[in-house]
């Protein structure tokens, strides 16, 4: 199985969060499952047993997997769209209760193994606070952060945007979304941030709203 990030015959079956997965395998299906669309339509997308509404280009794509953690099975889905040379997508890990003491050691687990794949030595990952909704009336904000890099792989460089959120999900478990956004990176480029924090993907992260 080749381990680049955007390789189409990566075997999606294969979610285990160790040391020797160069890319959280979280996003690994995305490019594999994509469709290319011409424009952005955004759209309201209510994933209300996953306990998210996210705003997508276009109807996403959808895939489920379960990972294997603590000696359990954690479900795993992931939505996708992809317009033109940028793909969106937003991951949930589910955390029963049985292992919710475990929940921030998973979230940890997952956010070093991204930030560990990051070309450091050109563009060390850079950290933007943002924020997301809570569901109500009120338009309440929770605080999170941003992460900026490049991933330099077979395949070409590409930017990365993404961001972790974790949330009780109810019943004694807890949600562990990520927000990502990847970008084809273009020859000579130099202002990553800029193409990663446009405005025209406003939609897409301030819009993303939990229980």
């Amino acid at each position: 199985m080749e381990r680049g990030l955007f390789s189409l015959k990566v075997n999606v079956g294969h979610f285990q969060l160790t040391h020797q997965i160069k890319l959280a395998a979280i996003i690994l299906i995305g490019a594999a499952i994509l469709g290319c669309s011409p424009k952005l339509d955004w759209r309201t997308v209510n994933t209300e047993r996953l306990g998210y509404t996210a705003l997508f280009p276009e109807k996403p794509k959808q895939a489920e997997r379960t990972l294997p953690y603590a000696g359990l099975e954690l479900q795993q889905t992931l939505e996708v769209a992809q317009i033109d040379d940028a793909i969106m997508s937003v991951t949930t890990i589910t955390v029963p209760s049985s292992i919710n003491t475990q929940a921030d050691a998973l979230l940890q687990q997952v956010q070093n193994t991204i930030l560990q794949s990051a070309n450091a030595a050109q563009t060390p990952p850079i950290k933007r606070p943002s924020s997301y909704l809570i569901a109500g009336p009120a338009r309440s904000k929770g605080l999170a952060d941003d992460f900026l890099f490049e991933i330099q792989n077979p395949s070409g460089k590409r930017w990365m945007r993404v961001r972790w959120i974790m949330r009780p999900d109810g019943e004694g478990g807890s949600r562990i979304y990520q927000q990502s956004l990847l970008l084809l990176a273009p020859a000579n480029a130099k202002a990553f941030q800029s193409e990663l924090t446009a405005e025209k993907w406003d939609p897409f992260f301030d819009e993303f709203r939990v229980q």
